[in-house]
């Protein structure tokens, strides 16, 4: 019934009542009926550079919209993860963060000054209904402010830090507290009462991994794209990362394959290429919850608590509240199983993850504010929390697990779902 009811409602999206917020249905936010109205920003075209200024610097590359074939093959080589000998996870100071260069401190007084919707995007207003905007350094250098207490800001520098530490690409997200003499109160929704920002408010800044590679504006990549990808394993253990920290907004947009600012290159002929192109999880900020009606709530101890790992834990299924917004529903096009993981990607999730010792869990989830959030628990408190759910995918019938213990596929295959129970016993 209540979808019915989203349906009705949607198609009168543009009504003056919807712009004010002032609908009350019951179990139905007018946040949530924004989510369905999103606008998508219009095309940049491919850009052409001067090849003698791209080799000197003096010119500054970028993709722009490629085609939608040029775009899967890039999916065709992307990586997900840094090689695990690479990482040195146990020698990182959370108190001072996981960037291997840090532009913020935590809690760090920034101060800037205000770039209107009309300047800062293309559109006149950003994309989603996270509450952000863009700001501007004293050096000129424009940013990416999150703001607001809802949980989506807390949720996405916890999921940064923790992405980057195992190794997976992640946007980096500074948790800071922001001086801007010339904003709004809220810019997000009003830029009326310029100057009337609350000073040293608490803000997370957030620096992108790099250029998004589309073929149309905010395409990004669903998993149910992810057969495309060249390492199975890797492609498994993203899958799995979601839904471990309950990432139910997983949209395609909500996903990147992109290139980073030093693996952008001009080919022979002067045209932007990517040399290494990665796919991450970009939009992390309904995560460390539980069910909610049409998104999963977001940094929410007592429903993360309830949330398990398994759905069937026999056969390495994972469990994910599935919303509207997922691309984690159900099968891929090749009829594997989006919720089922193989005893690779298990193990590699079990070695990454269990490289965070518990100090460093608190100071994450210290350094992401999560205590402020209610229902209130300490750092100490979500760090057991994360630990126990790590210890779920060691053992994932608990104290019933067998030992030696395998998941019934290495990797996945394709056709895989759905599988017959009496395959694998009881």
């Amino acid at each position: 019934m209540k979808k019915l009811i989203i349906l009705a409602v949607v198609s009168g999206l543009a009504g003056p009542a919807f712009a004010a917020g002032q609908f009350d249905l019951p179990g139905i936010s007018a946040a949530d009926l924004k989510l369905l109205s999103a606008e998508i920003p219009a095309a940049s075209p491919a850009r052409v550079v001067d090849w003698n200024k791209a080799q000197d610097g003096s010119e500054k590359l970028k993709l722009g919209i490629v085609s939608k074939a040029e775009r899967d093959g890039y999916i065709t080589r992307a990586s997900l993860w840094r090689p695990e000998e690479s990482l040195n996870v146990a020698a990182m100071d959370f108190k001072a963060g996981p960037f291997e260069k840090m532009k913020y401190a935590p809690e760090e007084l920034v101060t800037c000054n205000y770039v209107p919707m009309s300047e800062g995007y293309e559109t006149g207003k950003p994309n989603g209904m996270s509450p952000k905007f863009k700001c501007r350094d004293a050096k000129g250098k424009e940013f990416k402010v999150k703001y607001g207490e809802t949980g989506d800001v807390m949720a996405e520098v916890a999921s940064s830090w923790i992405l980057t530490a195992i190794g997976a690409y992640a946007d980096r997200m500074y948790p800071v507290r922001l001086n801007c003499p010339d904003c709004p109160s809220d810019p997000f929704k009003n830029e009326s009462d310029r100057g009337a920002w609350r000073q040293g408010q608490m803000v997370a800044i957030e620096d992108k991994l790099g250029e998004r590679i589309e073929f149309e504006p905010n395409s990004g990549i669903g998993f149910d794209e992810f057969y495309r990808l060249p390492d199975k394993v890797g492609a498994e253990a993203l899958n799995g990362m979601a839904q471990f920290l309950s990432n139910s907004d997983n949209k395609a947009p909500n996903q990147a394959i992109a290139c980073q600012k030093q693996d952008v290159i001009a080919d022979a002929a002067g045209k932007a290429t990517c040399g290494n192109p990665v796919v991450y999880l970009q939009d992390m900020g309904i995560s460390f919850g539980g069910r909610g009606f049409y998104h999963n709530s977001r940094m929410n101890f007592d429903k993360w608590a309830k949330e398990h790992i398994w759905e069937d834990p026999r056969t390495c299924v994972m469990h994910l509240n599935s919303t509207q917004t997922s691309s984690l529903n159900g099968t891929d096009p090749i009829g594997r199983d989006l919720h089922q993981i193989g005893e690779q990607a298990r193990q590699m999730l079990i070695r990454r993850l269990g490289m965070l010792s518990r100090r460093q869990l608190i100071d994450i989830f210290t350094a992401a504010r999560a205590p402020k959030r209610e229902p209130f628990h300490t750092a100490e408190e979500w760090a057991d929390l994360f630990l126990s759910k790590v210890e779920q995918l060691r053992s994932p019938r608990g104290a019933k697990t067998p030992p030696g213990f395998a998941c019934p596929y290495q990797i996945v295959p394709p056709n895989s779902a759905p599988q017959p129970a009496q395959q694998f016993g009881g």
